[in-house]
């Protein structure tokens, strides 16, 4: 058993029931996953494995920083896994270390409004990722951008810089054909790896090394968590074989909550790990996410006093920031002893164990501290989960042909 180290998360649960019969499935699996990492046939966990690309990283990442002209506003457009995962980790950097940053990732016309005036007169540059090159939202959002530019006198390429899949040339890839026109730099996407997945590839780790993370000390720390987590005997703490149970009694919602909002990005990229990979052939459980405490006083009674079909998930901070702490008064001196990220893991203490009372099937995972380190090991053993989870369904998790079936429909729509 490989020992903790100071960036994986801790596990705590109650009513997560294995069947047998699927512990030794998911035993096999887990064996599988170990033999095909070995063969390089899984390329995230081949990317996690290598440093090979962080030089590249480390090289892009001072288009944004040259020191002589030097960038006051961070500018990333992309949509879904182009920018939740990059999201998740710029969200764990300490808000005293990091520029200015957006994330265009809807089509939301006073977001970008706003932020065009907010930068009209400060340095700022631009990601833009798309691996297929012809994601609606981004090529609009980018096109947008490029006009504001050209219509202040600024030049282009400087403020500018694309990821996408440049490899496969044998199809039309829009954003490829803008930045040709426009001389903006290109970097190479992942071409192996689908966006939801690249989250610990350049997709994620290059806006973090923009805003200061060390892409090496990224990838060391999803290097432990998946070793870590290919362990069975650790891999089990997490009991995920539960979400495969196809009994009559089978659950149908898999419910997070996370306690401190630096996870909320986190909690957005892993929907969407969930809900594309698995939501196949009438197979998988809905996702619900919730945000503590204030969610306490919205969904909690449903999950307390509704119908008994979701499994539970909290995600909580160890961290503890001393600042703010509560003042004393006398009609509630309780509360004086108590900084307010003491009190939030009070509540979700109190929640788990309602939960408990209640017969529900509770996990609790503790992320030992705010870094980016410790989202990437948690993200590390959330795809081995769904990947596993996958298998146990029996649906292919890389593939998302609903979701094609709707980008089909827009253009159609769009070409009329």
């Amino acid at each position: 058993m490989l020992k903790e180290d100071k960036f994986l998360p801790t596990f705590s649960n109650f009513g997560w029931k294995i069947e047998e019969r699927e512990f030794e499935k998911a035993k096999k699996i887990l064996a599988s996953f170990r033999e095909k990492r070995s063969n390089k046939r899984i390329p995230i966990f081949s990317i996690i494995d290598s440093d090979d690309d962080l030089d590249a990283i480390t090289k892009n990442s001072k288009f944004f920083k040259n020191d002589s002209n030097k960038m006051e506003e961070f500018i990333l457009i992309g949509t879904g896994g182009s920018s939740l995962g990059a999201e998740a980790l710029m969200s764990a950097i300490d808000d005293n270390n990091k520029l200015n940053y957006h994330i265009l990732n809807n089509l939301d016309s006073s977001k970008i409004n706003s932020l065009l005036k907010q930068i009209e007169f400060k340095n700022f540059k631009v990601l833009a990722i798309s691996k297929s090159g012809n994601t609606t939202e981004t090529i609009s959002l980018l096109l947008i951008i490029c006009n504001w530019l050209q219509a202040k006198g600024l030049p282009i390429e400087n403020h500018i810089m694309i990821m996408s899949d440049l490899k496969t040339i044998n199809r039309k890839n829009i954003i490829l054909d803008l930045a040709r026109s426009k001389k903006i730099k290109t970097i190479e996407h992942e071409s192996d790896v689908s966006g939801r997945f690249s989250s610990l590839t350049s997709t994620g780790l290059l806006p973090a090394a923009i805003l200061g993370a060390d892409p090496y000390r990224i990838r060391g720390s999803s290097r432990k968590a998946l070793d870590y987590i290919l362990d069975e005997s650790n891999f089990m703490k997490f009991g995920s074989s539960i979400f495969a149970d196809k009994s009559i009694h089978a659950k149908k919602l898999n419910c997070v909550m996370n306690y401190g909002s630096f996870l909320n990005p986190f909690v957005k990229w892993y929907r969407q790990l969930w809900a594309e990979s698995l939501g196949k052939n009438g197979k998988g459980l809905f996702f619900i996410s919730a945000e503590g405490s204030v969610d306490q006083h919205s969904q909690l009674q449903m999950w307390l006093d509704g119908p008994n079909i979701g499994i539970f998930t909290f995600l909580v901070s160890d961290s503890v920031t001393k600042s703010p702490s509560i003042p004393y008064f006398k009609s509630a001196p309780w509360l004086s002893r108590y900084a307010l990220s003491e009190l939030l893991k009070i509540m979700a203490m109190s929640t788990y164990d309602s939960l408990k009372l209640k017969n529900r099937p509770v996990r609790m995972i503790n992320i030992p501290n705010r870094s980016v380190e410790s989202i990437a090991s948690l993200m590390t053993i959330y795809l081995v989960e769904v990947l596993l989870v996958a298998e146990l369904l029996n649906v292919n998790p890389y593939d998302q042909p609903a979701v094609e079936d709707i980008k089909v429909n827009t253009l159609s729509r769009l070409k009329k």
